[in-house]
C-alpha cells in the first residue's frame, strides 16, 4: 500500500486518523513558505505527547526538518506529566488526548502544564464544560473529568490541569443527535490576570447587558489572578445549555503588554456575539466541536449515525475528506430539518472501531 503524504493542514486530525487505522503517514513541508518549513514548537510538543501515550511509535525526521514520517504504535495511556509548548493553548493538546484516551490500554491520567487561555485555541473552561460533557454523553461517565489546578500567570507563568479519562470497553453506539431544543440558560467564566480585579466584573456586565435581551437565566462568575512575571491576560468563556442536555461553548482571549477599555469591550463583544451565532444555528454542538462529532461518527458501530450541525467549517470539510481517505467512511450531507435555521444533517455508517488495546484479564 502506498504511503500517504500530506501537508500541514489538519496536522492533528490526520495524525489521529493514522493512529486509529495504524497506517504510516508522511508530512511534507517542503512546498510551504520558508518560515513554515521547520516543525513548529507546538507540533514537536504534540509528537512528544504522542510518544508518551503510545508504545512502539516510530518518528523519523530528515535533516532539513521538511519530511516527518510517523508509524503509529499501540495506545497504552497511563499516568504521566507533559510540559506543553506555549505557542498554543492547553486545549490544543487536550483535544488530541480526549479523542485517543478512550481507546488506550489503561485509563489515562495526565497532568499538562502550559497556557490555559490562548487566542488560537479554546480555553480550558470551554473544554471542562463542553468537551467533557460530550465525552460523558458518549458513555464515559463521571470518571472523565478535567481539573484546573492553576492558571497561567502564576509564579512560573504556566497553568496546570489534570485530565482523567477511562477506557471504552466496546464500540460506540450509533449517534443520533438531532432536533436541538431551546436554550434554557447561559453560564460563563470571566478571567483576568495582572489586571485590576474589577475588570472581570466589567467583562461580565458588558456581556450580560446584551444577553439579557434574549434570556433571563444568566450567571457568569469571575476568576482573578494577581499574576507573576507573565503578561496581562483576559478571557471570557460562555456556555449555552439546552433543554435536552447539550452545551454550546464559545470564548475569546487576549494577552499583551498594554490593555485598555477598547480591548476589554472587544473581548466581551466577540464572545457574546459568538454564542448568539451558535444559538441561531440549529446545531447540537458548537463550531469548535464539529471535528469531534464527525470523527466519533466514523468510529461508531456499523449502523447509521445522524447528527445535525450548523454551517460546516473548512476544517470540518477537509476532515470528512480525510476520513474517507483513511477509513473508507463516506458522509451524506443534507439540508437540516428546520429550513429557517442554517443547519445540515450529516449521516454515515461507522467502521465499528473497537478498543483492541484494553486488558482482557
Amino acid at each position: 500500500m502506498a504511503i500517504r503524504v500530506y501537508r500541514r493542514v489538519n496536522f492533528r486530525y490526520r495524525l489521529l486518523l493514522a493512529i486509529f487505522t495504524g497506517k504510516q503517514i508522511v508530512f511534507d513541508f517542503s512546498e510551504e513558505a520558508h518560515h513554515s518549513k521547520l516543525l513548529k514548537p507546538n507540533e514537536i510538543s504534540l509528537l512528544r505527547l504522542l510518544d508518551r501515550i503510545t508504545s512502539g511509535t516510530q518518528l523519523q525526521l530528515d535533516e532539513a526538518q521538511r519530511l516527518i514520517t510517523v508509524q503509529p504504535g499501540v495506545l497504552i495511556g497511563g499516568n504521566f506529566t507533559h510540559h506543553c509548548s506555549t505557542c498554543r493553548g492547553l486545549t490544543y493538546y487536550l483535544e488530541f488526548l480526549a479523542l485517543l484516551a478512550p481507546y488506550c490500554k489503561r485509563p489515562l491520567e495526565v497532568t499538562l502544564t502550559g497556557v490555559t487561555a490562548h487566542p488560537l485555541d479554546t480555553t480550558v473552561d470551554t473544554f471542562q464544560n463542553v468537551t467533557i460533557s460530550l465525552l460523558r454523553k458518549l458513555g464515559l461517565g463521571k470518571d472523565c473529568s478535567l481539573k484546573i489546578k492553576k492558571r497561567d500567570s502564576s509564579s512560573n507563568g504556566l497553568g496546570e490541569v489534570l485530565f482523567t479519562c477511562p477506557i471504552m470497553l466496546k464500540a460506540l453506539e450509533p449517534i443520533e443527535w438531532k432536533e436541538r431544543q431551546e436554550i434554557k440558560r447561559i453560564r460563563g467564566v470571566a478571567y483576568c490576570s495582572r489586571i485590576p480585579p474589577h475588570i472581570a466584573n466589567q467583562l461580565i456586565d458588558n456581556s450580560r447587558n446584551i444577553l439579557c435581551e434574549y434570556l433571563a437565566d444568566i450567571f457568569i462568575y469571575s476568576d482573578w489572578n494577581p499574576g507573576g512575571t507573565d503578561l496581562p491576560s483576559v478571557s471570557l468563556s460562555l456556555f449555552a445549555e439546552t433543554s435536552n442536555g447539550f452545551v454550546l461553548g464559545t470564548d475569546c482571549s487576549w494577552k499583551g503588554k498594554d490593555w485598555n477599555e477598547e480591548i476589554l469591550s472587544s473581548v466581551s463583544q466577540e464572545a457574546t456575539q459568538a454564542i448568539l451565532l451558535q444559538a441561531i444555528e440549529n446545531s447540537v454542538v458548537d463550531t469548535n466541536h464539529q471535528l469531534f462529532i464527525c470523527l466519533w461518527m466514523a468510529l461508531s458501530s456499523a449502523d447509521l449515525s445522524t447528527v445535525e450541525l450548523g454551517r460546516l467549517t473548512p476544517c470540518t470539510i477537509q476532515l470528512l475528506r480525510d476520513i474517507q481517505d483513511f477509513m473508507g467512511v463516506a458522509f451524506q450531507i443534507e439540508r437540516g430539518s428546520k429550513n429557517n435555521f442554517p443547519s445540515v444533517l450529516c449521516s454515515c455508517i461507522g467502521m465499528e472501531y473497537r478498543n483492541e488495546n484494553r486488558r482482557r484479564y
